[in-house]
């Protein structure tokens, strides 16, 4: 078997809600990348402004969310056995920490208005979650015991 068919085999082999799932969280790496850099170019600007927090907060933001996804993207790739309790660990500690954000900077009036479609799409998106690392496809990718116990 050459190291073509042998790749090929692996790709068949990673469920196609995986590769959406580490597609997304390299997106969301390269978004905190992104965000890292405009901290850091406008660091100067930011703390001109009186923002209830500083340019540092957003930046240590911006490292810890870049550096966990692109490490969990990776993970979920290559199928290594903790990805799969730590992707569901990551995201509703990602979820807890965006509606601790919100509540903390946002503005009054916009929180009032844009909680809603906040709330629809966290709880969206952690059910998709949810239903991607709980499949039975997703749990043999990861080497689970699928087996049901009685």
């Amino acid at each position: 078997m050459s190291g073509n068919e042998t790749k090929s085999n692996q790709e068949q082999g990673r469920p196609t809600g995986i590769k959406v799932l580490s597609i997304i969280l390299f997106l969301i790496s390269l978004f905190y990348l992104l965000k890292l850099s405009q901290v850091i170019l406008q660091w100067s600007r930011l703390e001109l402004l009186h923002l209830t927090i500083t340019p540092l907060y957003l930046a240590v933001d911006s490292v810890v969310w870049c550096v966990s996804a692109i490490i969990l993207a990776w993970g979920i790739w290559v199928a290594r056995r903790w990805a799969r309790p730590t992707t569901l660990i990551m995201s509703f500690l990602y979820s807890f920490v965006f509606w601790i954000d919100r509540i903390w900077i946002a503005e009054s009036e916009g929180l009032t208005q844009r909680w809603p479609i906040n709330l629809l799409l966290t709880i969206l998106g952690l059910g998709m979650i949810l239903l991607i690392v709980n499949r039975k496809s997703s749990r043999v990718y990861f080497r689970e015991n699928t087996a049901k116990i009685p």
